[in-house]
Formats: structure tokens, sequence, C-alpha cells
């Protein structure tokens, strides 16, 4: 797995919070809505934000040479998260699974928001969310994006 992390212009100085709330990118509406909803915990609970994005690269390329350029994704990314008043983290994974590289990324019983698609059963993060629940993360599934 390869990471690339960036900070938010909110973010002045790194703040090595004991608690930190994930936020995983998913679709940028439903992602917005966990970003809304992570800012809130995190001014309760003192924490801080990060934002999570896998990409898969396919077996073919090296992972430390992925499709897509990280600084253009991360710069993508900041500008989503823009908006939050409070200090956020982007973090880039490149692996070759998105469960395994989300599991290396996690430190133990994170806090993780995964954002879902306002529809009658979001299949893709409701299964991801239970995977992630399983093994032992506080998983709270935010729907709010079409």
């Amino acid at each position: 797995m390869v990471e690339t992390r960036l900070q938010t212009p909110a973010a002045k100085q790194p703040t090595e919070s004991v608690l930190a709330i994930t936020v995983l990118l998913t679709s940028v509406r439903a992602t917005l809505a966990a970003l809304r909803r992570a800012g809130y915990l995190a001014r309760e609970l003192d924490a801080t934000i990060r934002i999570l994005s896998v990409r898969v690269v396919p077996y073919p390329l090296p992972l430390d040479r992925p499709q897509v350029d990280a600084s253009i994704l991360a710069r993508r990314l900041i500008t989503l998260a823009g908006g939050q008043p409070i200090p956020a983290v982007v973090q880039i994974c490149f692996g070759r699974d998105v469960l395994d590289s989300l599991l290396q990324s996690l430190r133990p019983n994170s806090i993780v928001l995964v954002g879902a698609k306002r529809a009658w059963w979001p299949w893709n993060e409701r299964r991801l969310a239970r995977q992630l629940s399983r093994r032992g993360h506080h998983v709270i599934l935010i729907t709010g994006g079409a």
C-alpha cells in the first residue's frame, strides 16, 4: 500500500489529537454529508477529521506508479473538505484491495463515517460498513447523497 497525505487550509498546524474521525470517500454528495456530520462530531469530541480515499491499482501496474496522480486527487479532496472549519487531513491510499487497504490505514477501534447515496439499499457502502464493523471499528453510515 502506498499513501499520500495533505492537510486542509483549516489545519494550520498538524494536530495530534487523541481522537480522529475518519470519513471514507464515496460519492461527492454522500462524502459531503458525512463530512458535515464528522464536523459536528469533531467539534463536540475535540477530534480531528481524516478523509480517506482508497484507490485500487490493477495488478499489471506497480503500486508506486498508479494510473492517477496522487497530488491531483489530494487537491480535489482538499477542495471538497475546504468548507469545513476544523482541521482535516486528506489521505489517499493505493492498494490492490479496498478492504485490505482500509484495514491497514485504520487504527484499531477507529470511528469511521461512510457516506451513502439516498437509495432503497446502498449495497456497496453498507457492505463495507458491515465488514469494518465486524473487524472492531465503530462505523456510522450517513445517507445524504443522490
